[in-house]
């Protein structure tokens, strides 16, 4: 059988963190692309999305990306947390262009998990493959 993407060179741990992962990166992408909203209003659900999971969750080679996700979307801090979270506090503070960085890097983990599933997401597969 021959192997797409990445996955033939990557341990089996790694193959199993990006299947811990992947409906709940997958579901924060969709949001991205579906939701309603600008890019912000839809950035607050997709990293809520993601906030349930942990750094040690991902493969190595992903966390650093989550993380920066997570420090971007709440780097501002709520004075009122009971009522807004850090989350919709910096959402309502950075620029469209911020917002579409973080979506940007979302994209890019979900492509990074794509590649290790075996799945490339521009990769050419033959139609009888």
């Amino acid at each position: 059988m021959i192997e797409y993407g990445t996955r033939a060179n990557e341990t089996i741990e790694t193959r199993i963190a990006v299947e811990s992962v992947k409906e709940r990166v997958y579901s924060a992408v969709k949001e991205l692309c579906i939701g309603g909203s600008d890019v912000r209003g839809r950035l607050i659900i997709s990293v809520n999305i993601l906030m349930v999971l942990s750094p040690e969750e991902f493969p190595e080679d992903i966390k650093d990306d989550f993380n920066w996700v997570i420090q971007q979307s709440t780097k501002f801090k709520s004075d009122l947390p009971e009522y807004k979270s850090d989350l919709e506090m910096t959402m309502k503070r950075i620029r469209n262009s911020t917002g579409e960085k973080i979506a940007e890097k979302i994209f890019k983990i979900y492509s990074k998990i794509q590649s290790i599933r075996g799945f490339p997401l521009l990769g050419s597969r033959k139609p009888s493959e």
